[in-house]
Formats: structure tokens, C-alpha cells, sequence
């Protein structure tokens, strides 16, 4: 039996490391969906502090950068009060990317899709036909925009630099670095 023939779960659980030797990255660790998707969650996804982006590339109200953590697109916002926001780039109508130009200066966001329309904190502000046309269609009298907003990542700076992360459980940036790591960015400025 190859490691294909066995169930992507189990995949993971049975993957064995050569011993004999360590040098050599086993191809399957680069094509094994299981581990892509593992890593995904476990890395990127999970109790992580993922660097963003420096705060000097977003230094005006309005101004917002593209990144991705992991496989996930995530635009940084500086808003009308100077706050820096990190919010998944996929509209929560249909998925679509929000933003496709790395980086700018706008107002709002605008989904090209349907033309669903975020402030820079991700709040659903606008929904095109949302009382629909000429009497058909549009949305229900129970649909509550502040459900629909863009997923915001939790963010945090640190001498200019802009980290974030989808979960909540994340400790904070200087206990999750640690003070020795924080010592050498310290010493930078």
C-alpha cells in the first residue's frame, strides 16, 4: 500500500519521517493535501502571530495594503480615525476578493462582485437592490448588515510592525514572542 491509498485523516496520523536521513524533505509533505490543509488551520489559522505589513506603508486615513496569511487574503486598513484594521479579503455575500490592487487610498471597499460595499473596520455599509427592482427580489426586513460584515483578524503593532491573527486564544504579541525575541527587535530602533 502507498501513503495515497490510505484515507487523508490517516495520512497524517501515519506519515513517518525517514530516519535514516534527516536532510531529505519527503515529497509528500509538498503535495499531501491532509498536511497543506493542516498546516493551514494549525499555522495560519490558528494561535499565531502572523506579520502583516509596516505601519509606514499604510500611514494615511484610508490607506490599505493586500497580504495574505497563509493561503488567506487579508487587506490592512488605516481608517478615518487612524486605527489599523486587518480583515479577510473575501466579501461575505459570495466570496469574492474586495480589493484587487495591492495597495491604495479609498474610502470604503467595494465588492466588484455585487457590489457589496464595507467601511475600512469591514462593516457592511451598502447592498446594491437591497429593496430590490421594480418591486422583485432584494433582501428580507430580517437581514441585519452588522452580521454581514467583512471576518477582522485581531491586530497588534509592535515598533512599527503590524501583526495579526484569526483567533482569539492568541496570547499577547510580547508574552507569544517571547522577552528575549522582543529584546532583538528592541534593540533595532
Amino acid at each position: 500500500r502507498t501513503a495515497m491509498d490510505v484515507p487523508a485523516p490517516n495520512r497524517l496520523e501515519n506519515f513517518v519521517w525517514p530516519t535514516e536521513d534527516v536532510s531529505r524533505v519527503p515529497f509528500q509533505v509538498y503535495t499531501d493535501q491532509a498536511i497543506y490543509e493542516a498546516e493551514q488551520r494549525l499555522i495560519f489559522q490558528g494561535p499565531t502571530w502572523n506579520f502583516l505589513c509596516l505601519e509606514a506603508e499604510i500611514p494615511n486615513p484610508g490607506d490599505y495594503k493586500n497580504t495574505n496569511v497563509g493561503a488567506a487574503p487579508v487587506i490592512v486598513t488605516r481608517d478615518e480615525h487612524g486605527e489599523i484594521n486587518a480583515l479577510l479579503n473575501r466579501c461575505a455575500h459570495k466570496g469574492s476578493l474586495v480589493c484587487y490592487k495591492p495597495r491604495g487610498n479609498v474610502r470604503e471597499l467595494t465588492c466588484v462582485y455585487h457590489n457589496w460595499v464595507y467601511d475600512l473596520k469591514g462593516n457592511l455599509t451598502g447592498v446594491a437592490f437591497k429593496r430590490g427592482v421594480q418591486g422583485k427580489g432584494g433582501l428580507t426586513d430580517e437581514f441585519k448588515p452588522a452580521e454581514h460584515g467583512l471576518k477582522r483578524l485581531r491586530t497588534t503593532t509592535y515598533r512599527g510592525l503590524i501583526f495579526g491573527t484569526f483567533s482569539e486564544a492568541t496570547p499577547s504579541f510580547v508574552d507569544y514572542i517571547g522577552t528575549e525575541l522582543a529584546a532583538c527587535i528592541d534593540r533595532v530602533l
